[in-house]
């Protein structure tokens, strides 16, 4: 039986006996016929019913039944692009854009290889480095919804940004502390034009490494590393040592719909979606654990945290500024990051925000 962790305090049981009532009708189908019975929705994801973003999935399958009256049904598809496959995360917005889906629970990141460039400065490295101001981000409706407004490019509409977890270097040898440090090393990250970019830039080769070649590359040296949070950290082969004021950015997930499925949906059921969604966030932002308790769950299970000097800090920063370069001279993308640079002043990490070395 796959052991299902506790990413979140509410009990998963709940949750799940929530998703299996919205889940117990027939094969899923869109609004035609008024009155012809529950609407059905089909909604996917890259991860399973037991990561962060699937318990966001359960917690928004109850919504929206609970906000219809169950006249509205959604169905998870959990890995929906399919087992160990690469890309995993473009494969279901793919799907999504082709209707195979109605609904996707994408993360940010994915976009920009779909050709969505409002979403990039959120994956900006350095920028989002607190959960404190991911908060401040979704929380903030105009930002969130100018951020999400591209999509509509790739045919897809946001219902609702919902932060996941900070995102660090694990390393599987010596600490990545420095550029020095990541120069020719292999980086396994999740596909991402801008994540690439900025491991390119500290001196690595990002691979989106899956299944066996995953825990191989580790066991064979092969793999110098690993871009992750501490939420997700007990996924990787072994533990290994994390760089805790490295914090490349903050991973956000997109709820999404199709656009043309959404505008064939009635007033009221669209209605019951955005106001699901909105729950739903509510909900993440209530019930996630700090970055310090999954930290301290990291380091008992056999994890190293270490943290890199200030002069180290500034190699880093300096080595990513080309890329700011090149993203600036798109004036919304500037704009955005402009925004999230002001509300960043504004915003203080707490104690338990940090992760502690061990």
């Amino acid at each position: 039986m796959r052991r299902i962790p506790r990413y979140w305090t509410l009990p998963l049981a709940v949750a799940v006996l929530a998703a299996g009532a919205a889940c117990s009708g027939n094969s899923p189908k869109t609004e035609d016929v008024e009155d012809a019975g529950p609407v059905s929705l089909k909604l996917g994801t890259a991860d399973d019913d037991g990561k962060p973003g699937g318990l966001a999935i359960v917690q928004f399958v109850e919504q929206v039944r609970t906000l219809s009256g169950g006249k509205l049904l959604v169905y998870p598809v959990w890995e929906a692009a399919g087992h160990d496959v690469r890309q995993w995360d473009q494969g279901v917005a793919r799907m999504l854009k082709d209707r195979k889906l109605d609904l996707a629970m994408i993360p940010s990141r994915a976009w920009d290889t779909e050709g969505v460039t409002s979403l990039r400065a959120l994956s900006a490295p350095f920028l989002v480095t607190s959960d404190a101001l991911a908060d401040k981000i979704v929380t903030s409706k105009d930002l969130s919804a100018e951020l999400m407004a591209g999509l509509t490019e790739d045919g897809a509409t946001g219902l609702a940004l919902m932060p996941e977890g900070l995102r660090h270097p694990f390393s599987f040898g010596p600490a990545l502390v420095s550029p020095a440090a990541f120069q020719g090393k292999v980086i396994r990250a999740a596909k991402s034009d801008l994540g690439d970019a900025t491991v390119r830039a500290l001196g690595g080769k990002p691979d989106d490494l899956v299944g066996d070649a995953f825990g191989a590359g580790v066991r064979d040296g092969t793999l110098g590393g690993a871009e992750t949070g501490f939420v997700l950290s007990d996924a990787l082969p072994v533990p290994g040592i994390a760089t805790a004021n490295v914090t490349f950015t903050t991973k956000m997930n997109t709820l999404v719909a199709n656009s043309a499925l959404l505008g064939e949906l009635s007033p009221e059921n669209q209605a019951v979606l955005r106001n699901a969604a909105a729950a739903t966030l509510q909900w993440v932002l209530s019930h996630r654990a700090t970055e310090s308790a999954y930290a301290a769950a990291y380091c008992n299970r056999g994890g190293k945290i270490v943290t890199a000097t200030p002069a180290n800090l500034q190699a880093l920063d300096q080595a990513v500024q080309p890329l700011y370069g090149e993203l600036e001279q798109d004036p919304n993308t500037k704009a955005m990051i402009d925004r999230i640079r002001t509300l960043k002043k504004s915003v203080q990490a707490p104690p338990t925000g940090t992760a502690t070395p061990c």
